[in-house]
């Protein structure tokens, strides 16, 4: 069991072994090949980082709490994964666990149906809010991007070995190659740059022309810059960190699921780490509503969504949490309502959570 001393003795030996890792552009050793193949990963990380397991979200016991809000049940062998929301089309599409198929919940009837898709996705999210959506593929090695509400296939470019999640900045689209240890960019279908500095690149987002993505094996937090191509940075990330999250402004959240903990950072300019919070359980998936500095992760072992806001420095703090279904992997948020839509991975469950969930009775305040 990792005492919050052992932690905070593991993350001081972590941040000084990476005191040189934040780097400026001119140090990057991005490939100069765009299309090069992956290369085996060193048996360090960048800059010599010390190498751990990519911390998963674990199981999770029968919830003792009831779920607050609503809940749906999927097809019994769904166990979704990525969840996202569609408000324009009123649905919501949730990423069946290695199978081409989705669970499509209609928002106005409530009715549930399965799709087929061209590709087993574990994270998706929408390119804009009337889509399309992108579909990393694991199994196919893809990017998909499909439209809605019909998810018929639009466009499809390679996308590197276990494509775990993309992001698009203007018209270039920037996915993680998980197995590939590269993040990848795409423009007009053709490969424009390959960043070869993450181990394992897990989740990644963008704010304004920066693009943040997690590097869940060397724990590391990697800024890119979407104009000019370049490595800006390189941050300590916790004791096992998978997804991050816009969370206003230039900042950005990460979830360290090892060390039970959000962490908040500023990628503009020179970026720093802002500050962090503890939380009671493994934060595995992470959402926001950006414009309130409101953050939402999923403890996927406790059975819990948190709620945290950000104090005047921009470090996070604990709100509130609220009961969910058995092992809530991921979820999304309504931008327009501020639902959460959560998938319960253990039981094939849908949860609707209403916004003011975490103002009610069932909601242990912080």
């Amino acid at each position: 069991m990792t005492t919050p001393r052992t932690r905070l003795r593991r993350s001081a030996a972590i941040v000084t072994s990476l005191a040189t890792v934040a780097v400026l552009a001119g140090c990057s050793s991005t490939s100069s090949d765009p299309t090069a193949e992956p290369s085996e990963p060193a048996p360090t990380g960048y800059q010599g980082a010390p190498l751990s397991g990519p911390a998963e979200p674990g199981e999770a016991p029968e919830p003792e709490q009831t779920p607050v809000g609503q809940v749906v049940d999927l097809p019994e062998d769904t166990h979704p994964w990525g969840v996202a929301v569609a408000p324009s089309v009123g649905q919501v599409y949730l990423a069946a666990r290695k199978q081409q198929r989705f669970a499509v919940y209609d928002t106005e009837s409530g009715d549930v149906t399965g799709k087929d898709v061209p590709g087993a996705a574990r994270m998706m999210d929408l390119a804009g809010l009337d889509g399309p959506l992108l579909l990393p593929a694991e199994d196919t090695g893809e990017l998909y991007e499909l439209a809605l509400p019909s998810l018929e296939v639009t466009s499809s470019t390679p996308a590197g070995e276990q494509p775990h999640q993309a992001v698009r900045v203007g018209d270039t689209t920037f996915v993680s190659e998980e197995h590939g240890h590269a993040v990848r960019a795409i423009r007009d279908g053709e490969v424009v740059k390959r960043f070869t500095q993450p181990t394992q690149p897990g989740g990644i987002t963008a704010v304004g022309d920066r693009v943040a993505a997690v590097d869940v094996r060397a724990n590391l937090l990697f800024v890119f810059d979407a104009e000019s191509m370049e490595l800006v940075a390189a941050l300590p990330a916790g004791e096992g960190p998978s997804h991050v999250v816009p969370i206003g402004d230039d900042r950005v959240a990460v979830c360290d699921v090892r060390g039970n903990a959000v962490i908040t950072y500023d990628i503009g300019g020179d970026p720093k780490k802002l500050g962090s919070v503890d939380v009671p359980g493994r934060a595995f998936w992470i959402e926001a509503d950006a414009a309130s500095g409101t953050i939402y992760a999923a403890l996927s072992d406790t059975n819990k969504i948190a709620e945290l806001s950000l104090r005047s420095d921009g470090s996070p703090q604990l709100d509130a949490t609220v009961p969910t279904v058995r092992n809530p992997v991921s979820f999304d948020r309504d931008p327009e309502d501020g639902t959460l839509y959560v998938g319960g991975y253990a039981d094939s469950e849908l949860q609707i959570i209403p916004r003011d969930a975490f103002t009610s009775s069932a909601a242990d305040r912080g």
